[in-house]
């Protein structure tokens, strides 16, 4: 599932609909190249090894599935609601001001991920659950035994629906 993030970020996921769903914009601080570089080496040293920035608009950002957004860098985001990619975040958050703790998910955010849930039964994975939404926030839980993550046909359903 996709976890929203906080601070200067955008989050866009293709669903089923092509809805796209963006997290709250904060700091108006503006980034260096320096911060940048150094949130990219802190999320790498915390386990994600790919995690480079580019320099694009974010017209160009809406050909990715998903991506995290600081300024005019964008960094593409695999799996954002991993517990990986959550520890990284919190603990390199602070080096390009982000606030700590996750944003309130909006009704559209929500609605993406519901839509997206829906797409993912349409596509063969009728255990697949609505997400779990808690005082805004999205729960992430482990999904039923019966469906195979790694498994041609859910990969498939994943870049449909864009849960990826």
């Amino acid at each position: 599932m996709v976890a929203a993030l906080a601070g200067t970020t955008l989050l866009a996921v293709t669903a089923c609909g092509g809805a796209h769903s963006t997290a709250p914009k904060a700091s108006s601080g503006q980034l260096t190249a320096q911060d940048v570089d150094a949130f990219a080496r802190c999320m790498r040293g915390h386990g994600l090894p790919n995690f480079y920035p580019s320099r694009a608009s974010s017209a160009s950002a809406g050909a990715l599935d998903q991506v995290l957004e600081l300024g005019p860098w964008i960094f593409p985001v695999t799996n954002p609601g991993s517990p990986q990619f959550t520890a990284a975040l919190s603990a390199c958050r602070h080096l390009v001001g982000l606030p700590s703790g996750p944003p309130t998910l909006t009704a559209t955010q929500i609605h993406s991920l519901v839509k997206a849930a829906e797409c993912m039964r349409a596509h063969g994975f009728p255990s697949y659950p609505d997400p779990d939404i808690q005082n805004g926030q999205l729960i992430q839980k482990p999904l039923p035994s019966s469906i195979d993550t790694s498994s041609p046909q859910f990969q498939a359903a994943e870049t449909t629906c864009g849960e990826g």
